[in-house]
């Protein structure tokens, strides 16, 4: 029963691809809800990007901090995520082993969730370098995957 809800190749590295775009929505979602929650709903709906900005100050510092790198986490997504998707479809066109597509999938959805979470959650300079390291590897993931597909398509 649980393998029905595995699509029916052994390739779902396209799947992964909506995956990481929701993965990336997490730090968001957490942000906005923590703001809606802590200022009792009176945040801006109409004008959102300001929202953080709007209650600096106004929140507990180590709050708005968390909810500062939050967005930077959501952010980051958002910028990683053509370059992982790029990759994928470059992969499966150049028709890339299923084992080396999916291998880098789920090595690059694993890479984002630490890098979101400590993102998130380190707030010292010296720890922070630990983030840079996983954004590193995240980032060579897909560049990896691309830099194989041109291989294969030389």
């Amino acid at each position: 029963m649980a393998s029905s809800l595995l699509p029916a190749s052994d390739n779902w590295s396209i799947h992964s691809i909506p995956m990481a775009f929701g993965l990336g929505l997490v730090p968001h979602l957490y942000c906005q809800g923590r703001l809606m929650l802590a200022t009792r709903g009176q945040m801006s709906i109409a004008q959102p990007r300001n929202n953080l900005e709007t209650w600096k100050g106004k929140l507990p510092n180590a709050l708005w901090a968390q909810l500062s790198r939050a967005r930077g986490a959501h952010l980051n997504s958002l910028e990683v995520f053509p370059l992982f998707a790029a990759a994928i479809l470059a992969g499966n066109m150049s028709k890339l082993s299923s084992k080396d597509l999916n291998n880098a999938a789920l090595s690059f959805l694993g890479a984002r969730t630490l890098y979101m979470t400590l993102y998130t959650t380190i707030s010292h300079d010296t720890l922070a370098f630990a983030r840079t390291g996983v954004y590193a590897w995240s980032i060579g993931i897909p560049l990896v995957l691309l830099w194989k597909a041109g291989n294969k398509e030389a």
